[in-house]
């Protein structure tokens, strides 16, 4: 079976996840957050995750030094967990002892999904986590309404 691609991907929901991820690949959905953050110490010491297959020695020239993307994907990560009460220790944590996107705490989750995304959030931590409960809680209204309605 092909590997599948990233860079097309639009949709993070339902997606399984890869084992391993080109930087090209890289679309800050939340299981290439997860990916990066698991890999951490590998990253910090400057070497991208390798692949179980290697395909042998590339002969393009690079353009960079080969530690720079490594230490773009890591430092990214860290610095979107700043923003995040407690510097996300929670989602660290839970990430450390081998979760997955499917088995985060609800507190894990939402970190999680502030952080996700190619541009970093505008608001903060706090009220970006105010308004989509406000959201969610408005959607959840209508819902039981139109529900209402058709048992009534």
């Amino acid at each position: 079976m092909a590997d599948r691609d990233c860079r097309g991907c639009k949709r993070w929901k339902g997606c399984p996840g890869k084992e391993w991820y080109h930087f090209g690949e890289i679309r800050w959905c939340p299981q290439q957050v997860i990916w990066i953050w698991q890999h951490a110490d590998i990253l910090r010491d400057g070497y991208w995750v390798a692949k179980y297959e290697d395909s042998g020695g590339s002969k393009q020239l690079k353009v960079e030094a080969y530690f720079v993307k490594a230490g773009i994907a890591v430092t990214e990560v860290e610095d979107r967990l700043k923003t995040v009460p407690n510097r996300g220790e929670l989602l660290t944590t839970q990430i450390e002892d081998g979760r997955v996107l499917g088995n985060l705490s609800p507190g894990a989750y939402e970190i999680l999904m502030y952080i996700k995304g190619r541009d970093r959030k505008e608001r903060d931590f706090n009220t970006w986590k105010r308004e989509r409960d406000y959201r969610y809680s408005i959607r959840n209204r209508m819902q039981n309404a139109k529900l209402d309605k058709e048992i009534g």
